[in-house]
Parts: structure tokens; C-alpha cells; sequence
């Protein structure tokens, strides 16, 4: 029977990926340049999910590429170690909402009409985290998906790995915050805080 992947690590390695590509390096060779005691097999595998990554080199990584260690280990917290990267964020949007369109193909169909992309358009967002997506086009996808305007613009718990370890009663609490408008979250917020005295 053939080993399985540890999903932790497959998403862990796809935001290495990413954070590689937001630094500018196109290729791993570019990257173990400025980290020159690890093999190529290392940063292959902890790219492609084959091995996960200990804290020390999680910081490595991190502090070449300059993202936020806590961002590449967990999702969380901001991509840039000095601050929101919006761009990183939409692109990170624009995948879970590629994901979650791509089937059945109707629906895929329905999206494209909705937001005026093309198949090949979409592949160029998905596959490029340094194409700027039109704020046009980011409230189109906020719409079909029936999300609130800014949703688009900020990180998001759905598919955090970390998440997954949390009670399902936690989870959905804070599935529901993520999706509410900033009014709502206040409101949100209150009730709860009557509910705890």
C-alpha cells in the first residue's frame, strides 16, 4: 500500500511554494542559494508535502523569503512578517474560491458568465500569486459565492490545517465570524460576551 501524504504538510508546502514565488524565486535552485547547507531533496520535499518542516527550518524559510513564520506554519496572523499583503491574500482567496466552483461544470460555467473570466484568465490568477486580480473582479467572485463585500481581502479559517484540529462546535463558530460583515462581527461579539457573564 502506497504511503499517503500528511494533508498538514501538503498545505504547509504549498505556502512555502508560494512565499518562494512572492520572494521572487522561481525555482527552489534560486531560494537554496541563500540556504546553501540544505539539498535540493530537502526544500522538494517539504514543497511537495513529502516531509514536514521542524519550527527551526519553518523560521528559515521564513526570514529568506520574508513572510511570517506563523503565516507559513499555521495560516494565521498576516503573510508579510510587516504587515497584511493583500495581493498574497486575494490570490489565497482566489484559490479556495477556484476550488470551489470547479464543480459540477455548470456551476463552473455559471461563474465564469458571472464574473466575466475565462478558463484561461483563471489559470493565469491560480497560477501566478504576483497577478494583480481587479478589484472588479474580486467583488464578483465576493458575490457568487454570497459572501460579504472585503471577504475576498482577508484571510480566512476554511481550509487552515490548524482548524481541523479544533472542536466542530469551534470550527463553525468561527467559520460564522469569518463570514459576517464587520457590523455583524460586533454584534456577534456582544452576544457572546452576554452569554460568558
Amino acid at each position: 500500500m502506497a504511503n499517503r501524504k500528511n494533508p498538514t504538510a501538503i498545505q504547509i508546502g504549498q505556502r512555502i511554494k508560494q512565499a518562494r514565488r512572492m520572494a521572487g524565486f522561481q525555482s527552489a535552485a534560486d531560494l537554496l542559494r541563500h540556504i546553501p547547507e540544505w539539498s535540493n531533496s530537502r526544500l522538494g520535499n517539504y514543497e511537495a508535502g513529502i516531509s514536514l518542516p521542524s519550527p527551526d527550518h519553518i523560521k528559515l524559510i521564513a526570514d529568506v523569503t520574508g513572510v511570517s513564520p506563523c503565516w507559513l506554519m499555521f495560516a494565521l496572523g498576516p503573510i508579510r512578517s510587516s504587515g497584511r499583503d493583500l495581493q498574497a491574500i486575494r490570490h489565497q482567496n482566489f484559490v479556495y474560491v477556484m476550488a470551489s466552483v470547479k464543480s459540477p461544470p455548470a456551476v463552473t460555467t455559471r461563474f465564469y458568465k458571472a464574473t466575466g473570466l475565462s478558463r484561461k484568465k483563471s489559470e493565469d490568477y491560480l497560477n501566478n500569486p504576483f497577478l494583480a486580480i481587479p478589484i472588479k473582479v474580486v467583488r464578483l467572485c465576493e458575490r457568487f459565492l454570497d459572501k460579504p463585500v472585503g471577504w475576498m481581502d482577508e484571510q480566512h479559517i476554511e481550509t487552515d490545517p490548524l482548524c481541523a484540529s479544533f472542536p466542530d462546535e469551534m470550527r463553525e463558530l468561527m467559520e460564522i465570524y469569518s463570514n459576517l460583515d464587520v457590523k455583524e462581527r460586533g454584534l456577534l461579539l456582544r452576544m457572546a460576551r452576554v452569554v460568558g457573564d
